[in-house]
């Protein structure tokens, strides 16, 4: 019980420093039942139990939540009534699917005996301590289920364990897909074109020939841009690029402020058909957003930028191998521009996952 009251602590400041996903984000109620073992040598020592909880997940590695259960107790001379009311920590140091949310539980507590294995023979409350391994299935957008097993410690007259085997079902709220805003896109600014300086004329004395007219050029027209191909690495189902991706669209910048026409950027991503519709939505939006962060952040102007998520409503192949899936995997960027003068070539950025 000390250990685990030496543990909990170190929990809650690790949570400080873990990054929250606000897709991550979401608050539950939920029933559980099962069975309770409570070790002891009276062949029914097997109890059904019931509770219920409700929490919230603060981001996707650590949540909180308070529940309660109630249970029998069998010593042989007589069943008690046992309710638990619990407060815990939910810790999840992995990078799972969006579906899964595997967690390790600690919590403090307290816990409610009738009977005559009370230390009054009627009712007492107890210090119980709490520790368990569960994982929480999501199911559509406002369902989950559960299936978790617990070890609790409680401190009566002499301490003893107790172990619980739970499913649960319940309701999630809260998860709203994060909403990213683009900037409409500022008009074209208006160019006028200075006009070409007037012949220089050079006249020569007579009898010399007639006078040569010399024409001065006008200024340069700038020269055609071609954007080489890229190569955008993004962790799988995620919207955060690598180094290698953030290298790959600054070079894209790069060549991009070469253009001295006036010019309007439209990003798009594109995801394959894996995965549920509203997920790929997104996703699709995230990534595209992803792009041109980074090329505002080298200098790119954001009214100039104007980002869209088609998910896989417009497949480059049609899916049957995940060569296939991998091609539909990418963030294409557009570079619409009414210069005569600027030639681009169609621009497409595979996605390694």
């Amino acid at each position: 019980m000390r250990l685990l009251l030496a543990f909990l602590p170190l929990v809650l400041v690790s949570s400080a420093l873990v990054a929250s996903d606000p897709q991550d984000d979401f608050r539950w109620l939920q029933f559980q039942g099962g069975i309770t073992d409570h070790r002891t040598k009276n062949p029914d020592h097997m109890q059904p139990a019931i509770g219920f909880g409700v929490g919230t997940w603060l981001n996707g590695h650590v949540g909180l939540e308070a529940s309660g259960l109630g249970t029998f107790v069998n010593y042989g001379h007589g069943k008690a009534k046992e309710a638990h009311a619990t407060g815990s920590v939910l810790f999840n140091p992995f990078s799972t699917p969006s579906n899964l949310r595997p967690f390790l539980r600690l919590g403090v507590g307290g816990t409610t005996i009738g009977g005559p294995v009370s230390d009054s023979g009627s009712h007492t409350t107890r210090l119980s301590g709490m520790v368990g391994l569960g994982v929480q299935v999501l199911l559509g957008n406002q369902m989950f289920a559960s299936l978790e097993g617990r070890v609790v410690q409680v401190e009566t007259k002499v301490s003893r364990k107790e172990g619980q085997a739970l499913a649960g079902i319940g309701l999630r709220w809260g998860n709203k897909p994060q909403v990213i805003a683009t900037q409409a896109p500022a008009p074209p600014p208006v160019v006028i074109e200075a006009p070409a300086p007037p012949p220089q004329v050079i006249l020569v004395p007579a009898p010399a020939p007639p006078p040569e007219v010399v024409y001065v050029p006008a200024p340069v027209a700038p020269r055609k841009i071609v954007l080489d191909e890229a190569t955008l690495h993004f962790a799988n189902g995620r919207a955060i690029l690598s180094p290698e991706g953030r290298e790959a669209v600054n070079k894209i910048a790069s060549e991009l402020k070469e253009i001295k026409a006036p010019y309007q950027l439209v990003i798009s991503g594109h995801t394959s058909k894996v995965g549920r519709p509203a997920f790929n939505l997104q996703l699709s939006k995230d990534r595209a957003a992803a792009v041109a962060q980074v090329l505002v952040d080298a200098g790119i102007p954001a009214a100039d930028i104007r980002t869209e998520g088609l998910s896989f409503s417009q497949p480059r192949v049609k899916e049957v191998t995940k060569a296939d899936q991998a091609m539909n995997r990418r963030v294409e960027i557009d570079i619409k521009t009414k210069s005569e003068n600027v030639e681009i070539r169609d621009k497409q950025t595979p996605i390694v996952e």
